[in-house]
């Protein structure tokens, strides 16, 4: 049997899981920001050792694990011909101790592979093995108290994580060297960090490149509007010239502040709401930045129909050089995002130089059952910058006077939750080649099939991957 008829049994082993399941209502879909309600755990304890382990173990030390696989089969790679199929898998290994209320240590080991693969490359952002993932040192608590500190290295995670996030579906993600201080009281909390993005290297500390750091100020405000979050966020970013860093970065030294504000909430009726605006101003080398980027969305839940589905709008734009001959830049930097899913679930467009928009619909069609279809379509903002991939890097150089029209994409995506600690999901995104892709590239589709597993050995349950919105801020805290 091919590799190919392997993946498709796959998907019919998950659809099967689904029906055996039985029948169930279906539940409420969760508010913008929030997680859906697990399931009542009907699974055998053996499936979670580690949480068995962790009974017999003193209060002041706690250990944990995940782990995931996801079967891939891009076809169209670069919008050429070349197709690849393979295997990702990675594996977290957790250790927390709290030997005071108010001091915590914190590591998470990851080794991450790629399996099959023909035309991917065996190194990051598909595999980095054992390598320090997280290790840091907490004083305080950041449920309790009005302030905690930590020290070391950390997942950074805000707001939707459209500016600043691990980027959980890549195989290996991204961390950062952290000094942060954490200000909280009910309703609000004021994040202060200074810290450097930890790159991948052939080193198992992979440590950060001299120079390139990151400072930020980031407000979470529940009690200023009803129903809602407020995030205003500053943010600096320096960087020397450095050809590891992103292709702008190499014409100067980059001295920029991004200001923004996030907003999200629920109206009446069951409609929500979700916005978020940067502006960027700064220095390039010889180049004065001036770029933005906004973002809307809504929605309105429908909970009197049986499936309680969510049909969703969501525009998205990102500035681009108009005059790459003069001295301003006007390139949005999209910074440290979690890409995926924001601008389509095939990973293809970065927000750089970009007009988007989205139409879609979620429903929950039993208790375990989630399922969600997209439509969109992507520009350039102008001709006269480039088509960024969704790592920010350039993935076809500009050509001025062509069509602005990149694509449309389809994305359909299920998920299957077995229980509080074990889920499973698969999917189909298809990248239509618009003018431009037809004309600057060989024109061929992006198509991107894949289904995954997770399983949380401590049987807390999986936190990305998932059809729905990701964890707020402080989701990685202790």
């Amino acid at each position: 049997m091919s590799i190919r008829a392997n993946l498709v049994m796959l998907l019919i082993l998950f659809v099967g899981l689904g029906t055996f399941s039985g029948q169930a209502t279906a539940q409420t879909a969760p508010a913008p920001g929030a997680q859906p309600s697990p399931p009542t755990d009907d699974s055998p304890s053996w499936l979670f050792p580690i949480a068995k382990l962790d009974e017999a173990l003193p209060k002041w030390l706690h250990i944990g694990g995940e782990y995931r696989a996801r079967l891939e089969g891009p076809i169209g790679i670069g919008y050429t011909g070349t197709n690849d199929f393979y295997l990702l898998n990675r594996f977290r290994l957790t250790v927390g101790i709290r030997p005071k209320e108010w001091l915590a240590l914190f590591g998470e080991v990851q080794d991450s592979h790629i399996f099959f693969n023909h035309h991917i490359a065996n190194a990051n952002p598909f595999e980095d093995s054992w390598t320090l993932w997280q290790g840091y040192v907490q004083l305080g608590s950041s449920t309790s108290g009005w302030a905690d500190g930590l020290a070391g290295r950390q997942v950074l995670l805000f707001g939707d994580e459209r500016v600043i996030g691990p980027s959980n579906w890549l195989n290996v993600g991204r961390t950062f060297d952290v000094a942060r201080i954490d200000l909280h009281h009910p309703g609000y909390l004021v994040s202060v960090f200074g810290s450097s993005v930890v790159p991948g290297d052939n080193t198992y500390l992979h440590r950060s490149l001299p120079g390139n750091n990151f400072y930020g100020v980031y407000g979470s405000f529940k009690n200023i509007i009803e129903n809602g979050t407020v995030e205003p966020y500053v943010l600096w970013r320096v960087a020397p010239p450095n050809p590891e860093l992103p292709e702008e970065v190499g014409r100067g030294h980059l001295n920029e502040v991004t200001i923004g504000l996030h907003a999200e909430g629920t109206l009446p009726e069951g409609f929500d709401y979700d916005a978020e605006f940067d502006g960027q101003k700064g220095s390039l080398g010889v180049y004065s930045i001036g770029a933005w980027a906004g973002y809307v969305g809504g929605g309105k839940q429908f909970s009197n129909v049986a499936t309680a589905p969510r049909v969703y709008l969501e525009g998205n734009y990102a500035s681009g050089n108009k005059n790459p001959g003069g001295h301003d830049w006007n390139t949005f930097d999209s910074l440290y995002p979690s890409n995926h899913d924001k601008e389509g679930f095939a990973d293809q467009v970065g927000r750089r130089n970009l007009e988007q928009f989205r139409v879609g619909v979620e429903e929950n069609l039993t208790k375990k059952w989630r399922m969600r279809q997209s439509f969109e379509g992507f520009w350039l903002a102008t001709s006269n910058d480039n088509f960024y991939a969704s790592s920010g890097a350039i993935a076809v150089p500009a050509h001025p006077g062509a069509s602005r029209h990149i694509g449309n994409e389809l994305d359909l995506i299920a998920e299957y939750t077995l229980n509080k600690g074990l889920n499973f999901g698969f999917g189909y995104a298809r990248l239509f080649a618009g003018q431009f892709l037809r004309t600057t590239t060989p024109g061929h589709d992006y198509q991107y099939p894949f289904a995954y597993m997770e399983y949380n050995f401590s049987m807390s349950g999986s936190k990305y991957g998932k059809v729905v919105r990701e964890q707020p801020p402080g989701a990685y805290r202790w």
